[in-house]
């Protein structure tokens, strides 16, 4: 007797509609992924027209290689007002400088150029839109814009966007006056910056230069108008000028990663700030408030200082 084990065409029938709606439901899930993550529904930019700062309430400012993507800035406007450095001087961008010392340039470019038409507050970010400093509110620059509470900025008038303490919050991320014997042999960036600091800040007696620094690491933070003008024009325009020529033969690295550990003092804060509780700063900068542990019970409630 032959029996035969196909299943019936009736069946297949049936199965085609649902196995290519799931390859439909697939398909759309991960291309809606992909356009919320990346947003690449955002046009690359094209002979952009370069924005005025005067009147602007809130402005992002940023530089950017080639190989990153800041189309995610131009989805923010008009509340935020995106000003893009190109750093590899791309076609259909503006605003371009030198491509030395990373965020350093276009940061202080931004302040010199705009420095008697600052927007309200200012937020210096990288250019990628996924960045790993933010992980504890998202990972993507956007969502941490829109989630920040622009009325602890203007109370404090710097703030940088990263809450977990390390690395940076040590508290000793620097010790300009005691290098390690290693740092001195290779003559690393640390064992030179406590000279650095002084030029910097223009200070005349080294010994003045702050025995510890330390933050909350990484150069994205946001500042308001008022405290960028506490410092005058031509603190700027040395700081920038120390990026350009000075440094060398400091490599670009070396030389974003000194201001990364001196933007808070620049913009007015002490040596060792913000080493706060993580608790405490999801909760005033971003409205993240709980519930927390019982040993942060009490930081997460206390008045900012």
């Amino acid at each position: 007797m032959f029996v035969s084990f196909r299943r019936p065409a009736a069946r297949h029938r049936k199965l085609k509609p649902l196995a290519c709606a799931l390859l439909l439901c697939t398909f759309l899930t991960m291309t809606h992924y992909i356009i919320l993550r990346f947003r690449i529904s955002v046009p690359p930019p094209t002979n952009l027209v370069i924005p005025d700062s005067f009147g602007v309430p809130l402005a992002i400012v940023m530089g950017k290689t080639k190989g990153e993507n800041a189309n995610w800035a131009y989805s923010m406007f008009p509340e935020w007002t995106p000003f893009v450095y190109s750093v590899d001087d791309e076609p259909g961008y503006g605003l371009r400088v030198p491509n030395r010392g990373r965020e350093s340039m276009p940061y202080l470019t931004f302040i010199i150029d705009h420095y008697h038409s600052l927007p309200d507050i200012v937020a210096f970010v990288h250019a990628n839109n996924r960045q790993w400093h933010n992980q504890d509110i998202g990972y993507y620059n956007d969502h941490v814009l829109r989630r920040l509470r622009l009325e602890t900025v203007r109370e404090r008038g710097y703030v940088n966007l990263r809450c977990r303490n390390s690395p940076g919050c040590e508290p000793s991320s620097v010790l300009p006056h005691n290098p390690s014997l290693v740092e001195v042999e290779l003559n690393d960036t640390r064992s030179r910056f406590a000279n650095i600091y002084a030029h910097l800040f223009e200070i005349d007696d080294v010994k003045e230069v702050p025995h510890v620094i330390g933050s909350v690491c990484c150069a994205q933070f946001v500042v308001t108008r008022e405290r960028i003008l506490q410092r005058p024009l031509s603190d700027y325009e040395r700081m920038r000028s120390w990026v350009l020529s000075g440094s060398r033969p400091m490599n670009d690295y070396d030389v974003g990663w000194v201001f990364e550990k001196l933007w808070h003092v620049i913009f007015g804060q002490p040596p060792v700030y913000s080493c706060i509780s993580e608790s405490q700063c999801l909760c005033e900068l971003y409205g993240k408030c709980g519930p927390p542990g019982p040993r942060e019970l009490k930081t997460v409630f206390e008045p900012v200082s």
